[in-house]
């Protein structure tokens, strides 16, 4: 049943090009009610007010609020929030991701690919059939991950912000 994933522990694929990576020992995890302190820990690492305890409280209690991270030890490195949407015809429900952060100190060693496939892999364990995320387009570093780990841009994207899914069926 995929309400028991929040205990499930998915080990990180070592990126074994960056031998110099200060990144140890990690493990990629989606949180639940009993990890409040992790997502309130976020607060000092990521930006200041993104979590407020009552309120992740409430979102960690809902089954279908994703925050999934990049854990070492106690420290979040990465994370990503959103939300699993039901769909009106049977190919299983979607997840959008509302936001996803890489502490600064870990970007530019491949833990954000690292952790984007291991969230895509999660999803998929869960019935999921797709995801999608928006991010901008003068953000080229973030369009360039999706597009290599097999996001397909949408077209008619409009403004500034470019809307990426990925086919998980």
């Amino acid at each position: 049943m995929k309400n028991l994933l929040f205990d499930r522990i998915i080990p990180a694929k070592r990126n074994k090009k960056k031998a110099d990576s200060p990144i140890k020992n990690y493990e990629h995890r989606q949180l639940g009610p009993k990890d409040l302190d992790l997502a309130l820990a976020m607060n000092h690492g990521f930006r200041r007010g993104l979590v407020h305890e009552e309120a992740a409280g409430l979102f960690l209690a809902n089954p279908k609020n994703w925050l999934f991270t990049c854990l070492d030890s106690k420290k979040v490195l990465a994370f990503a929030y959103g939300y699993e949407l039901d769909r009106l015809d049977p190919r299983g429900p979607m997840l959008y991701i509302h936001e996803l952060g890489v502490l600064p100190s870990y970007q530019h060693q491949g833990l954000g690919q690292e952790f984007m496939e291991a969230l895509l892999e999660r999803a998929r364990g869960a019935g999921i059939s797709k995801v999608f995320l928006i991010t901008h387009k003068h953000n080229q570093p973030a369009c360039h991950l999706y597009e290599k780990i097999g996001g397909q841009a949408m077209v008619g994207s409009q403004d500034d912000d470019r809307v990426y899914v990925f086919f998980l069926e």
